[in-house]
Order: C-alpha cells, then sequence, then structure tokens
C-alpha cells in the first residue's frame, strides 16, 4: 500500500503520521508550501490535513486526486471542527488526535473499506514525531527550530480559540522523562515548545514546568515558548525559564482583561503588563508580543495606544493580527448569530483580513489600522535588535536597518 501524506500547512502532524508508519506502507510526504504536488503519483491513498486558512488549496487538491478515484482522507483543525464543510471533498474524515484512530485507517485502507469518520478519540500514548522529514527543504524556511509538543488539551475557552474544542478540555503533560530524552537525540539547538498552556499559573503546572525547565538547563538548547499575558510571573518560574536559557516567549495579548485594560489606555493595567515585560526581559528573555486588534472594545484609538505602549514598554519584536472568528470558537458562534460575519472565504480567515463586521469602527478602519501598526513599529525598530533572539538570523552580515 502506498500513502502520500499532503502537508497544506501542517507539517507537525504529518511527522507523526510518518512515525506511526508499519513496514508494509509505502508513504511520501509533500510540503505544499515548498515543492510542487504531483497529481500523477501511483498512489492508494492521500491523507491531508490543514487548518481554516488552507481549506480552499486543500479542497481543490483532493478533488483533483478523487478525479482519478484515489481515495482521500482528510484531518486536522479545520476538518475537525467543522466536518460538513470539509466532507464533500474526501472520502473520509479522521476527527481530533490521530493517534487514536491511525491503525484502525490503516487496516481499513487495506481492506478496502474506509469509514466515513474516525474519532474523535483521545489517544492513550504520546508519538514522537519523525525528526529530519524537511531537512533538505533548502531556503524554504529562514529558521528551522525543531517544534516540541508537551501537552494537550486546555481548560480555558478563550473567545477565539478552537484547541480545547479540538483537544477537548483535559488538560494531558507529557512525562518529563520523555520530553528530555527526545529532545537529547535533537541536532538542532533551538527548540519552540508549541503549548502556552505550561505557562499557566496553576501550581500544578507550574511544578511540572520548573521540574521540566531544571532538566532542560542540563542541556545545550535555546528554547522559544509561547504564552498570553496571564502568564506566570512569579520570580522562581521565570528564574526557571531563564536557566534553561529561554530565549524568547511569544505572548499574545487582546482577549484577556489585562490586555483589554491596556488596549483602553488604563494606567494600572498599563504598568502592571509593563512589570511583566521587564521581570521576563531583564533575564534575558525577550517578550515577543503578538497584538490582536479588532475585538467588540477597540475603537479606532487602540492603534496608537498600542504603538505608544509597545514604545514605553520597551517592546522591539511584535507582531499584530486581527481577531479571526475560526469556525466553531466562541467568537465565530456570536459573530454569526449577530450576523456580522462577512463572508466565509476560509482563506481569509488567516489573521491579516477583516472578515467580521467590528463593532465600533468600520472594516476599512481596521484593515487601515492593522497596516500601520506593522508599518509604524518597524519603522522605529534596529533589525538586528529584532532578530537578536534567533541567532542565525541576527549573524547575518547584510541586513538593512529599518
Amino acid at each position: 500500500m502506498i500513502c502520500r501524506l499532503i502537508a497544506a500547512g501542517l507539517c507537525s502532524l504529518k511527522k507523526i503520521l510518518a512515525a506511526m508508519m508499519p513496514e508494509d506502507v509505502a508513504w511520501g510526504i509533500t510540503d505544499e508550501n515548498v515543492a510542487p504536488i504531483d497529481y500523477d503519483e501511483d498512489v492508494d491513498c492521500v491523507g491531508i490535513s490543514f487548518f481554516t486558512p488552507q481549506a480552499t488549496s486543500a479542497y481543490a487538491i483532493a478533488d483533483r486526486f478523487r478525479q482519478r478515484g484515489v481515495p482521500v482522507l482528510m484531518g486536522g483543525m479545520h476538518p475537525s471542527i467543522v466536518p460538513d464543510d470539509a466532507r464533500p471533498h474526501c472520502d473520509s474524515l479522521c476527527l481530533g488526535e490521530v493517534e487514536g484512530v491511525w491503525d484502525d485507517i490503516l487496516c481499513d485502507l487495506r481492506a478496502g473499506a474506509l469509514a466515513p469518520t474516525y474519532g474523535p478519540r483521545t489517544p492513550q500514548r504520546w508519538v514522537r514525531p519523525m525528526r529530519g522529514l524537511f531537512d533538505d527543504r533548502g531556503d524554504g524556511y529562514d529558521w528551522k527550530p525543531s517544534l516540541f509538543s508537551l501537552a494537550r488539551g486546555c481548560p480555558r475557552p478563550c473567545l477565539y480559540c478552537n484547541i480545547p474544542i479540538l483537544q477537548r478540555g483535559a488538560l494531558r503533560l507529557r512525562e518529563i522523562d520523555d520530553v528530555i530524552d527526545e529532545l537529547r537525540g535533537l541536532e538542532g539547538r533551538d527548540i519552540y515548545l508549541t503549548e502556552d498552556v505550561i505557562m499557566f499559573r496553576a501550581s500544578s503546572i507550574e511544578a511540572y514546568t520548573i521540574a521540566l525547565f531544571d532538566r532542560i538547563a542540563e542541556l545545550d538548547v535555546h528554547v522559544f515558548m509561547t504564552s498570553a499575558l496571564v502568564f506566570n510571573t512569579r520570580p522562581r518560574f521565570l528564574d526557571a525559564l531563564a536557566r534553561s536559557h529561554t530565549r524568547a516567549n511569544y505572548v499574545t495579548l487582546g482577549f484577556d482583561p489585562i490586555s483589554r485594560g491596556v488596549y483602553a489606555g488604563d494606567p494600572k493595567m498599563i504598568e502592571a503588563t509593563r512589570r511583566q515585560v521587564d521581570a521576563m526581559q531583564e533575564r534575558g528573555i525577550r517578550f515577543h508580543a503578538a497584538f490582536g486588534v479588532g475585538f467588540d472594545d477597540d475603537d479606532p484609538g487602540v492603534f496608537d495606544r498600542i504603538l505608544r505602549f509597545c514604545e514605553d514598554a520597551e517592546i522591539v519584536t511584535a507582531e499584530f493580527f486581527i481577531a479571526t472568528p475560526f469556525p466553531g470558537t466562541p467568537l465565530y458562534r456570536q459573530l454569526a448569530r449577530e450576523g456580522r460575519l462577512i463572508h466565509r472565504r476560509w482563506v481569509e480567515y488567516n489573521g491579516g483580513h477583516v472578515v467580521f463586521a467590528p463593532r465600533k469602527m468600520t472594516a476599512a478602519q481596521l484593515s487601515d489600522g492593522f497596516l500601520q501598526l506593522w508599518t509604524e513599529h518597524y519603522r522605529r525598530q534596529d533589525v538586528q535588535r529584532v532578530l537578536s533572539p534567533f541567532d542565525h538570523v541576527a549573524r547575518a552580515p547584510d541586513l538593512p536597518r529599518a
């Protein structure tokens, strides 16, 4: 049996599937971002996983293979959240986490009897992804950290997040010994920990994270992390991150009460957030801010207030995105209920387009303000300083100055 796995924007899942392939299955992976798809390839099945912005492309790919009679299996975030949207373009759907159902899928493929739906089913084991699959991808990507998963599930139903829906609410943390064992086998020095739940303030999560980072401190690696603004700021917690050579923390702002205060210009919330920024950056950890805009409380003045905050708090590395109502999220359901969704062209559900009617500004004002944030913030920055946490980029001799 021959399987072709196509990454329409989600390579990490393909690495997990590759690690689960039995010896009697021939398989290959195509990363649509950097390589063309061979639609004439002789395969018994095509598997495609994708997020919402890649849905249109994924459907077109699937339709071409199905025209040849090749069975198509779809999975990933978007098909799991809105299966009825994906079903017309595939023969079978994998809902939720693939580790719990992959053996069943392969068994049915061999029998030529794919079921219409598999899952959702909570996996009973962690599967290490097959590393090195995309090491020969040339100049397609500038920065090549090892993405590292530590947890599944999240108990917090944030307004625009679909992870609790996909992986259900219960939090599952990976065994620390298993994490360290895999880290020791990596060739690169940069690792990106993909779940922000390990930054939560709950005592059980704090104990896990400190214990993990004390072990990571023994390794020759650089750590990059992600979190919401309501991360754990206790000194012993941040000290553990610093000891483990953490270089940057990607912090999402916009939906939590503290962020709302910053956006509104509340002096108390601004000062509290500045202390959080300082506490991290004084320890050598870059505060990589990601500001979402377009929430219902945001007015046209929010863009200037964010820029002023970045300057006052000495935030150098920043990103900006338009709050996007991904299908299935509380934000999507609210906007659909209120009749404020402009369209469902999934390719524009990517954080860079306005796909709903804002409450306190026009769609044009939101789009213009989003571009203003990028332009004005980076007009004031030195590129070398912005990229300094990323060693291989920061050492480039010919980077222009902003």
